[in-house]
């Protein structure tokens, strides 16, 4: 596979995996809200309809994450960069959309720590993958 399509299908990778877990932060808020204080919570805002939310918002944040590792990062496999460094790109990727968009900029404050935590996770858990596979012999060009 080329090299083009190899980061494409990262991309489009980091984009999913991330939209899933900003639907379920999105669904759990939307749950606790609704427990804590149930007339805050209009029509159309229940779990189902925030998670939608979350994952169009994940989606577009992994995204805008996973091209700022290709065109910052791009000879580094993901597994190769530090912590800081990815938890900085997923702060970036995460800012787009509430500095890009009509939502409140001060959602920044409450969503930039979260993308650089999924940023730096992504991270951890790709170099435990290396790690792993080292410990059990597998080569990591087999792959």
């Amino acid at each position: 596979m080329g090299t083009f399509l190899r980061k494409c299908r990262g991309i489009l990778g980091i984009g999913v995996t991330w939209g899933a877990v900003w639907a379920a932060i999105f669904a759990a808020v939307s749950i606790i809200v609704g427990i804590v204080d149930p007339a805050s919570i209009g029509a159309g805002e229940g779990p189902l309809s925030l998670a939608r939310i979350g994952a169009m918002f994940g989606f577009v944040s992994g995204g805008v994450f996973g091209l700022l590792l290709s065109f910052a990062d791009g000879r580094k496999a993901i597994r190769e960069l530090s912590l800081g460094r990815a938890a900085l790109w997923g702060m970036l990727g995460t800012a787009v959309i509430p500095l890009l968009t009509q939502v409140d900029n001060s959602m920044v404050f409450i969503v930039c720590p979260i993308g650089a935590a999924l940023a730096a996770g992504s991270v951890a858990v790709a170099k435990r993958a290396e790690r792993d596979d080292a410990h059990h012999g597998v080569s990591s060009t087999a792959k």
